[in-house]
């Protein structure tokens, strides 16, 4: 009975230990994509473009770097993240970014340029770090990490870049 009974339980644990996950990719953008924070439709705006996916196939998508940063930096957020991706501005073109995704985790982030977004000041991402020191000498602003961005930069009251550079 009690070898049963752990049998039993060896195979509850087995199946909900199982990661269900479906593979990943970057969504291509429609008229159909509001932004998950405001409801804009993301491709009516210039700037970079932002989406996350969870483990299941679920995606939401951001007119802007600003807000996927305010659904993920949420204490609330889903745990179930499976990829977040950016426009990478190095490739793409700021009026109307396609398809040059890139991982908004390993992107380098340019903070407090003058170029505006949907929603105001993004944190316009590269893949190249070359890349965005060259957005830097045109457009001001500074170089941070994904892991740098904090909720305080995302409200209209911004304070200064961190100093890590």
């Amino acid at each position: 009975m009690i070898l049963r009974l752990l049998i039993v339980i060896a195979f509850i644990v087995t199946g909900c230990s199982r990661d269900n996950s479906v593979e990943t990719s970057p969504i291509t953008l429609t008229k159909d994509h509001a932004c998950k924070i405001c409801g804009m439709i993301s491709v009516e705006y210039p700037g970079p473009k932002a989406q996350i996916q969870y483990k299941k196939g679920e995606s939401e998508t951001f007119c802007g770097t600003p807000h996927m940063f305010m659904a993920y930096l949420h204490p609330e957020r889903p745990r179930n993240i499976s990829a977040m991706y950016v426009h990478d501005k190095g490739k793409a073109d700021w009026d109307h970014p396609k398809n040059e995704w890139i991982d908004a985790k390993t992107a380098y982030y340019v903070f407090g340029g003058d170029k505006k977004g949907p929603m105001g000041e993004p944190l316009v991402p590269f893949s190249e770090l070359e890349e965005a020191e060259t957005y830097v000498r045109d457009h001001k602003g500074g170089i941070i990490r994904f892991n740098e961005v904090t909720m305080d930069m995302l409200t209209p009251k911004r304070h200064e870049l961190p100093k890590t550079r």
